[in-house]
């Protein structure tokens, strides 16, 4: 429905009608509308297609960053020495401060996210691939003449691929709830843009007219999207026998 939502909608997501402004769902309106008199409804699963975007295309391209970082880390250690110094980082506190001075669209929240999560996914990696490397297997593949570059792509990151699975969805929780916060802040995606975080940042004054439908369903579309993936990840590392 998030994705086909511009297709079956007969309601623009910026279009203001001050003559419904705050109205209760009803049958023209099934969530309701806003303070603009903007359709609740529509911009709820347009604001769901931008957090399920920004998640899958951030967390695929923090793990990019991760697996280059640990990859280049091999061939020189004192990598590995700076990565506790990325994790010691605030790295909301870094997003809202370089955000402010960026616009706020899908490619400057996508980059900002992969390069503030790379560092935990690449600490994790890291672990893990210091455990395979103590294995036969790899030390047979380097025995037999294959190169440590070529090891490390066809040795030693397949098995590797459970746990990068597993990261990958946890790391779309972050960045869905990372977009979320700053956006609510004012300092995610761009006012035009649907927002969950910007929702209920317009709900939040909305409370004390009773607008109670503005704060509910932004708050259930938000848990029913984050719970799913957890419950998802949590079954993969059961699955897997995986401790995070």
């Amino acid at each position: 429905m998030a994705f086909f939502i511009p297709h079956f909608s007969p309601h623009d997501i910026n279009l203001a009608s001050l003559s419904a402004l705050y109205q209760a769902p009803n049958s023209k309106h099934f969530f309701g509308t806003d303070h603009l008199g903007r359709d609740l409804f529509t911009r709820l699963f347009y604001a769901l297609r931008s957090s399920i975007f920004i998640g899958l295309a951030a967390s695929f391209l923090t793990l990019l960053f991760a697996v280059f970082y640990v990859f280049l880390a091999r061939f020189c250690d004192v990598l590995m020495r700076f990565l506790d110094m990325f994790l010691a980082l605030p790295f909301l506190l870094l997003m809202m401060f370089f955000q402010s001075f960026v616009a706020g669209g899908y490619a400057s929240m996508i980059i900002l996210i992969a390069l503030t999560h790379w560092p935990f996914i690449a600490k994790l990696l890291a672990s893990e691939l210091k455990r395979l490397e103590g294995l036969e297997f790899y030390q047979a593949a380097l025995v037999l003449g294959s190169s440590r570059t070529r090891a490390f792509f066809c040795e030693l990151l397949p098995p590797c691929f459970s746990i990068l699975t597993v990261l990958f969805i946890l790391n779309i929780i972050h960045a869905i709830g990372t977009e979320a916060t700053l956006s609510f802040f004012g300092l995610g995606l761009a006012f035009e843009i649907p927002s969950l975080g910007t929702m209920l940042a317009e709900a939040s004054g909305a409370v004390f007219m009773g607008a109670w439908w503005l704060i509910i369903h932004p708050l259930l579309a938000l848990l029913l999207l984050i719970l799913p993936l957890l419950a998802l990840s949590a079954h993969l590392q059961k699955y897997f026998g995986i401790k995070l």
